[in-house]
């Protein structure tokens, strides 16, 4: 059951995953332009193996920043998995310390998504499906990030526009299946409102933070109250 879940987990994000080399074209292409070395690239995907952490540290490498200022970046960036962990831990009741760690590690957006939608349908398959849909984006972003840095400059400029734009698509694919109620669609809209004034307005990157935890505030607040309506109805 255990070698199911993993491969089911595997297969289900392989649509996710031919959509994650499209970002990961451009983040090797980015480290390229940036004069960033090859091991670089490799060492980040390997290690840090965050999509979006990974090309905000090429930016700010790019520009001169410190290494302190980056991984601090990194950090808060990377701090929205807290978020997704949480939410997931519910459904890996039986997994131990070690194999809560390796899930983690490979949880990402596209594995949390892909997951979470596999869950609310069939509660089953535990760490073991989210760390086969983990793995299956970890190869893809690898590879892909290589194939950016070596092949980029064969991409015409005039289709360089198009990997913004699918990229944003993407991560549409991803957040609408999940959007199924009204608490849910509260939390996104209260995200991205948050989300696009903090990027317009505030310093850095803790306006990520902020709209992670100001959405999921929100759609626990909608829930609860639609719960204390629902116990309401049952006891008249």
């Amino acid at each position: 059951m255990s070698n199911h879940a993993l491969r089911r987990g595997f297969l289900d994000a392989v649509p996710l995953g031919i959509g994650v080399t499209i970002y990961g074209l451009v983040y090797g292409m980015m480290a390229r332009q940036a004069d960033i070395p090859l091991w670089v690239v490799i060492g980040m995907s390997a290690l840090v193996f965050a999509g979006s952490s990974q090309m905000i540290a090429v930016e700010m490498m790019a520009s001169g920043a410190g290494p302190l200022s980056t991984m601090a970046t990194v950090l808060v960036v990377n701090l929205r998995h807290v978020v997704m962990a949480a939410d997931l831990s519910r459904f890996l009741p039986e997994a131990g310390g070690k194999q809560r760690a390796l899930t983690a590690f490979f949880l990402t957006d596209e594995s949390y998504s892909v997951s979470y939608s596999h869950f609310q349908k069939n509660p089953t398959g535990g760490a073991r499906y989210v760390l086969g849909a983990g793995i299956n984006i970890y190869l893809f972003w690898g590879l892909s990030g290589v194939v950016g840095y070596l092949g980029g400059n064969l991409l015409p400029p005039v289709l360089e526009p198009a990997f913004g734009f699918a990229m944003a698509a993407a991560f549409l694919s991803m957040l609408v299946p999940l959007v199924q109620d009204r608490p849910t669609l509260a939390a996104v809209l209260t995200s991205a409102a948050i989300a696009v004034a903090g990027n317009l307005w505030l310093p850095g990157k803790w306006y990520i933070l902020l709209a992670a935890f100001a959405g999921s505030a929100v759609g626990f607040f909608l829930e609860c109250r639609l719960d204390k309506r629902a116990e309401r109805g049952a006891a008249q």
